[in-house]
């Protein structure tokens, strides 16, 4: 519809809101596989960047948090193939002239929360218990908003991981600590970190702490 918004009837904007939820969800899709083949080619590194999460990080303004929770989820979704089935087509093309908008059945955003979960999910756990499990999540998605399906998806992880943490990753996350102190100029920090919360607090030094070539 090329009508202004405020011209449109109720069922009018409806419609329209409709279809654009349903092409955002659909072009959200397509970034992400965009941001795999980026990653996958090794172009990011070629231009200068350390890794794909610093160039879209910074050719695209995005907070680091935002751009490392992106390529991370582009990374593993091959591997769940419920899920990326149920996400929209992002090859799709889009027909203005069609009445029907189209389902939605998983967004990216409802997406993260599933993999998030799942990909804490020790190997030891048979395939076949991991992949009813995200079927399960996926089919949860058509009435859980992103922040409830995550609930879900945890719990389905505790499920699967009857064990808990591994020993050794359970003592590492309990010995976790970190001090900040003012200084003359700037800041000082001690402590210790484990595991994903290391390789997050790692990346951000590395990011703040010396020039970017422009990219």
């Amino acid at each position: 519809m090329d009508r202004p918004p405020e011209l449109m009837s109720d069922a009018e904007l409806v419609h329209a809101l409709d279809q654009a939820d349903a092409d955002l969800a659909r072009l959200e899709t397509r970034r992400l596989r965009l941001i795999a083949a980026m990653d996958n080619s090794g172009y990011a590194e070629r231009v200068g960047a350390r890794d794909t999460v610093q160039y879209i990080e910074f050719r695209y303004r995005l907070d680091h948090t935002r751009a490392y929770r992106d390529v991370k989820l582009a990374r593993a979704l091959p591997k769940y193939a419920a899920v990326t089935a149920a996400l929209p087509d992002p090859e799709l093309a889009e027909d203005g002239e069609a009445s029907e908008v189209p389902v939605v059945r998983l967004r990216p955003a409802q997406a993260e929360a599933i993999v998030t979960a799942l990909e804490k999910v020790p190997t030891t756990v048979p395939v076949a218990d991991l992949e009813f499990a995200e079927q399960e999540l996926v089919r949860l998605a058509r009435h859980l908003a992103p922040a409830d399906l995550r609930k879900a998806a945890e719990q389905s992880r505790d499920i699967l991981d009857t064990d808990g943490p591994e020993p050794d990753e359970h003592k590492a996350a309990a010995r976790e600590t970190l001090t900040l102190k003012a200084a003359d100029h700037g800041v000082k920090f001690t402590g210790y970190l484990a595991n994903d919360n290391a390789e997050l607090f790692r990346t951000l030094i590395t990011t703040g702490a010396r020039p970017h070539k422009t990219l």
